[in-house]
């Protein structure tokens, strides 16, 4: 059927009817989705439409709800389980680890390292829910000190699940190869970064080979829009930052490449 047949066809069934049409994970048809939508709210002033995607479709009589990460306690939280239950990322990681260990609790000795846990996977529910299953292999203790090395990456989580959402380095795959590969490029040399880095920093790092300036502070606005570079204004600008385990992935990504020498002496001569 041609594709205007096909529109047809749609304004149809959802014409002069109430309608929420939810279009789920769109960022791989991303375009397709942008034009579908635009096409439809426009056609039909009766029909709403939530899509999810790791980034906005950019149509017209768009609004963007950002969902931002489970909130983690800070390292300053004294060790007091009951004080840290009070974080939706603590409530949900010990939701995970009961729901595979049978009569589990948390404890006040065992707090700080879950929230070091939280922490260093930034809240994420699906990074929260494949490590939870590692505890009743590993132990609180265990778990976190093996999240500082590439280990979690691989950590599977249901069977059920669709394959991208098996393990986090599946699903961060899924994210990195709908990138081009200039995208890509800039993503893996910023993952030197740890913590927040400014700009000149990014561009100071990525900005070698096929990367101009202009290029970089393009793709890295673009990086910011995919969800994969989270932006923070500060009292000194704005800054940047990747998700812990965007940043291991970036590192592991980058090691399998000829740029790691590169970026690390950028790096070192911007600092």
């Amino acid at each position: 059927m041609p594709a205007d047949h096909r529109l047809e066809h749609l304004l149809g069934i959802f014409r002069d009817r109430k309608m929420l049409l939810i279009l789920d994970s769109c960022e791989h048809v991303i375009d397709f989705v942008a034009d579908l939508a635009e096409k439809l709210f426009s056609s039909l002033p009766e029909l709403s439409i939530l899509a999810t995607s790791r980034e906005s479709l950019r149509a017209e009589g768009e609004h963007v709800f950002r969902l931002f990460p489970l909130a983690c306690p800070p390292p300053t939280l004294p060790a007091s389980s009951e004080a840290a239950l009070c974080y939706s990322a603590v409530e949900f990681f010990i939701d995970q680890v009961q729901a595979n260990q049978l009569g589990f609790q948390l404890s006040d000795e065992d707090t700080p390292l879950v929230g070091e846990i939280c922490r260093k996977l930034d809240g994420i529910p699906l990074a929260l829910e494949l490590v939870a299953g590692r505890v009743p292999a590993y132990g609180i203790k265990q778990t976190a000190i093996l999240l500082d090395g590439h280990f979690h990456l691989l950590w599977e989580g249901r069977r059920t699940a669709p394959p991208r959402l098996q393990t986090l380095s599946a699903a961060l795959d899924w994210s990195y190869e709908l990138l081009n590969e200039a995208e890509r490029a800039v993503l893996r040399r910023i993952s030197i970064f740890v913590g927040y880095f400014t700009l000149d920093a990014a561009v100071a790092v990525a900005c070698f080979g096929d990367s101009d300036s202009y290029s970089v502070v393009r793709i890295l606005a673009n990086l910011v829009s995919k969800s994969l570079v989270a932006l923070h204004e500060t009292p000194h600008g704005v800054r940047y930052r990747l998700l812990d385990t965007t940043r291991v992935y970036g590192l592991s990504k980058i090691e399998a490449t000829d740029e790691a020498r590169a970026v690390a002496y950028n790096h070192a001569r911007f600092s």
